[in-house]
């Protein structure tokens, strides 16, 4: 049972579905399926279409199913599976765990969940005004979408030199690093990174575009503030966020 589960909301039994669904790939050794918003959508469509209908149908009353639903979506996929299930327990935290232990009893649904085919996913949850609750999950093996990640350390600095033109300067050298998170199958690969940085709280000015480099060295000017930030490029194309600016005073 899921601890609280007189208490769970609909958000909560739908999160505690996914975690389920995953510890059960886990217990084979098996990798995480990533979430995905748009299966998720697709998924609830689909438990709100058996839930007006009341019927546990792996094809709705208007005939779609859910390779039409994905397709609509304009969504990419080299393959689909879906499990759904019903049943009528008065707690959200009961009615979780119910359809997962239903699913995980049938070789059929085992199959699909525990599939090394696939690599995001996505779950849905309907109830009915009787409280008849309508579960499904939606499996899709696609091109990984998933944004990489950058980190970039604090900068290495070294002594204080004098130009001739008598001002003075230190060369300082930042490092960075990047992740592309591991899918159950078809992960890209880190590509690349883009580099910005900024002087005295200017605007950010780019120094690579695109570049395979984890370090960029540079010297910076006594009284000057430079900051430096990064962000990574898979192989795909996703493009992850900024890391956090690091900072050094000259």
């Amino acid at each position: 049972m899921v601890a609280g589960a007189a208490d769970l909301s609909a958000a909560s039994a739908e999160s505690s579905l996914v975690a389920l669904i995953n510890a059960d790939r886990a217990a084979v050794g098996l990798l995480p399926l990533r979430l995905d918003a748009r299966l998720s959508a697709i998924a609830h469509e689909r438990s709100a279409s058996m839930a007006g209908s009341g019927q546990l149908s792996h094809v709705q009353s208007d005939g779609q199913t859910i390779v039409d639903l994905v397709r609509a979506a304009g969504i990419t996929w080299y393959s689909l599976g879906e499990t759904i299930g019903w049943n009528n327990y008065p707690s959200l935290g009961d009615s979780t765990s119910v359809v997962n232990r239903g699913w995980m009893t049938s070789p059929e649904h085992v199959a699909i969940i525990r599939s090394t085919a696939f690599n995001y996913f996505g779950v849905g949850l309907s109830t009915t005004a009787s409280g008849d609750r309508y579960w499904t999950a939606i499996f899709l093996r696609g091109p990984d979408r998933t944004a990489p990640s950058a980190t970039i350390g604090a900068p290495m600095s070294g002594s204080y030199v004098t130009l001739a033109s008598r001002s003075q300067v230190r060369l300082v050298t930042w490092s960075w690093t990047g992740t592309d998170p591991q899918l159950a199958v078809l992960t890209s690969g880190l590509r690349s990174f883009e580099v910005q940085r900024r002087v005295d709280g200017g605007a950010w000015v780019s120094v690579w575009t695109s570049t395979t480099r984890r370090s960029w060295s540079t010297s910076v000017s006594v009284g000057q503030r430079v900051q430096v930030r990064v962000r990574a490029r898979d192989n795909a194309g996703n493009v992850g966020a900024w890391s956090s600016p690091v900072g050094l005073f000259g």
